[in-house]
């Protein structure tokens, strides 16, 4: 899922043709040579333009929200140190949680958490940890499993933080149900609610 997927899902339900379109068309230059020769025939309107950029800076709203708040973003990465410090600063996200450290056979390693690194003896680790993503762009892989999180249910987030902006608040609070109870549907335990927002 790319942050492209989730914006045509937030286009498509806000009725934004132009965007849509722009989408359309940027595809069409990633999928082939022919498709570069269409595209530079199709030429974005500034205010088509202006629109995807404060989408694609939505969808990071959304999905920065939701992995600080509902379902963190995960990952296992393979490191090797050689003065036992396994720099934050050097992994390849935004840590926020440290899941667990591994040895190179898989077994579970001891180590002590400091505020900048994790010290452990030399050699090859498996860190698995919670981040938080940077900004993403339009190709970019949003990091959340698919199978839970989808391009559509971020596609309705996206819409009510747009609706928002427009001032339909009305669009925009339903937009805002049909995500939160799809958050609640796909990745929270049972009985969790989402946490509301203050639309005024």
């Amino acid at each position: 899922m790319t942050v492209k997927d989730i914006l045509k899902t937030a286009a498509t339900l806000l009725n934004l043709t132009d965007c849509t379109e722009y989408f359309t068309a940027t595809e069409a230059a990633q999928g082939s040579e022919q498709g570069s020769e269409q595209v530079s025939e199709y030429q974005a309107s500034a205010d088509t333009l202006a629109k995807v950029d404060i989408l694609t800076r939505l969808a990071n709203l959304v999905i920065t929200e939701l992995a600080s708040s509902f379902v963190p973003m995960a990952c296992a990465e393979e490191v090797e140190t050689s003065d036992g410090k396994i720099v934050f600063a050097d992994l390849a996200h935004n840590i926020t949680r440290v899941l667990s450290v591994k040895n190179e056979f898989g077994h579970d390693a001891e180590f002590k958490l400091y505020p900048e690194y994790i010290k452990v003896f030399g050699g090859r680790y498996t860190v698995e940890y919670e981040y938080l993503p940077e900004n993403y762009a339009l190709s970019d892989t949003v990091g959340f499993n698919e199978g839970k999180i989808t391009a559509a249910l971020l596609g309705y987030g996206v819409a009510a933080e747009y609706c928002i902006t427009q001032g339909r608040f009305e669009e925009a609070v339903l937009w805002r149900k049909r995500y939160s109870y799809g958050v609640e549907r796909a990745a929270l335990p049972k009985n969790a609610a989402v946490k509301g927002r203050c639309w005024l």
